[in-house]
């Protein structure tokens, strides 16, 4: 599973197993084991941060940045019919956790109380910190972590993760797994919502009437960001599943990336945030797993340099 790491691809010093900020989950030890798995692109790695809560079997999904401060979703262990989610707020100097909200609870609209399920992506803008979910959108405060607003998603919109183009717009991705699933219809998508639109007083749904646009979007994929990398401005999707990682931009370029790559923020300077999943503890302990920071900063100003996939997700 280790493959030989492409030399060259940063400018930063490449990520040593003792580098990894945090405590890593101790039941790493008794399975893949601390040490991290050589990749294609581990000469891009700069930093990495173990995540709190991955020893209970907390598995992240999305990662929002600003500063030295994270805040990465995700979701507890579980069955589906009860599994929650899990929002973490993370000093990234130290690793250490600053605060949590679990479960994630509110109300769409005058309806009942619902607890998120999923967490699979999260952004943060001047409105405050959108969580997104396969059912629902949510809206918390960003230093309480207090929800603020809640609306539900029709199918076939789905918030498997989420994108903010910095033209108000934000992108709501539909995960399609390749043989197809009867409770997940259609192919995957991105669907564009105008935020003045979602966030008119009354909205309380979110569906394909109100979308201002769609576009398609490669299978499996996990988690998106718009950014300018190697001069392309743009959608930039990682795909993956927990033994691969491919990085997919404008114009189709394709290129090798972290395996079990979730949600991805641009923390400035050409460095991108980036949440793994490959380490989590139901994957862990089924073994065969690539062990990689859950939590890793890729430097991608030498994207051209980048290799092509060396795997398909």
């Amino acid at each position: 599973m280790a493959t030989r790491p492409t030399p060259g691809l940063s400018r930063c010093d490449p990520l040593r197993t003792r580098d990894v900020r945090g405590r890593p989950p101790g039941y790493l030890a008794d399975t893949l084991g601390t040490r991290l798995t050589p990749l294609a692109i581990s000469t891009a790695v700069c930093g990495g941060r173990w995540l709190p809560r991955m020893q209970s079997g907390f598995i992240p999904q999305g990662v929002a940045v600003s500063g030295d401060t994270a805040w990465v979703s995700g979701y507890d262990p579980g069955p589906v019919s009860r599994r929650f989610c899990r929002l973490l707020k993370v000093d990234l100097a130290s690793g250490e956790l600053i605060d949590e909200e679990a479960p994630v609870a509110g109300a769409v609209g005058t309806g009942p109380v619902v607890e998120c399920r999923h967490g699979g992506g999260v952004l943060l803008d001047e409105h405050g910190l959108w969580l997104a979910e396969s059912p629902r959108l949510w809206l918390l405060d960003p230093g309480s972590l207090a929800v603020r607003r809640v609306w539900r998603l029709d199918d076939p919109v789905q918030g498997s993760f989420s994108v903010l183009d910095g033209r108000g717009r934000l992108g709501l991705g539909r995960f399609r797994s390749p043989g197809g699933n009867p409770g997940q219809p259609g192919r995957p998508a991105l669907d564009w919502f105008d935020l003045d639109d979602v966030l008119a007083p009354g909205t309380s749904v979110l569906d394909t009437d109100l979308a201002v646009g769609s576009r398609s979007i490669p299978r499996l994929a996990q988690g998106g960001m718009w950014a300018r990398i190697d001069g392309r401005t743009g959608l930039w999707i990682a795909s993956s599943v927990t033994r691969c990682g491919v990085l997919t931009g404008p114009g189709g370029v394709r290129r090798a990336f972290l395996p079990g790559a979730e949600g991805l923020a641009p923390a400035g300077d050409g460095t991108v945030w980036a949440v793994s999943e490959s380490t989590g503890r139901r994957f862990a302990e089924e073994g065969g797993r690539p062990v990689v920071a859950p939590l890793t900063l890729v430097d991608t100003r030498r994207f051209d340099r980048w290799p092509e996939p060396t795997c398909e997700p």
